[in-house]
C-alpha cells in the first residue's frame, strides 16, 4: 500500500534535495504541506542554506520553504514503529552487558559433598 504523505504533516520525514545539498542523501525536515508541485518542508539546515546572509535572526521565524518535486530526488517515510532495544537483555544472551558476564562464585551448597 501506497502512504500518503499528508498523514506525515507536522511529522519528520527524509527527503534529498540535491539541487541544494551536493551530497545527495536525505535530510531530516518537518513536514507542513503537500501540494501538487511540492513539498512545505521546515529545517535549521534548509533554512541556513536559503537564506542570505542579510537576514538576520531567519532561523529564529521558523520559516517554511517549499520545495518543488522537480527538486526532489527522493523521499523516505518510516511505516514501521521503531525498534526499541531490549535494556534487559535476558542470561546468556549475546547481548548480555558486562554485569552479565562475570563469573558468580559458586554456592556453598552446591559445593558440599553429599554422603552417600
Amino acid at each position: 500500500m501506497t502512504p500518503k504523505l499528508t498523514q506525515y504533516l507536522n511529522k519528520t520525514i527524509l527527503v534529498s534535495i540535491p539541487a541544494l545539498f551536493e551530497h545527495g542523501s536525505c535530510q531530516a525536515y518537518t513536514l507542513h504541506g503537500v501540494e501538487v508541485h511540492g513539498l512545505w518542508l521546515q529545517s535549521k539546515e534548509l533554512t541556513r542554506r536559503l537564506a542570505s546572509e542579510d537576514i538576520a535572526g531567519s532561523e529564529t521565524l521558523d520559516p517554511v520553504v517549499f520545495i518543488p518535486f522537480a527538486q526532489v530526488a527522493g523521499v523516505m517515510l518510516a511505516t514501521g514503529p521503531p525498534e526499541i532495544p531490549d535494556i534487559h537483555p535476558k542470561p546468556g544472551s549475546a547481548s548480555a552487558g558486562p554485569s552479565q558476564s562475570k563469573k558468580v562464585p559458586p554456592s556453598p551448597e552446591g559445593s558440599v559433598k553429599r554422603r552417600k
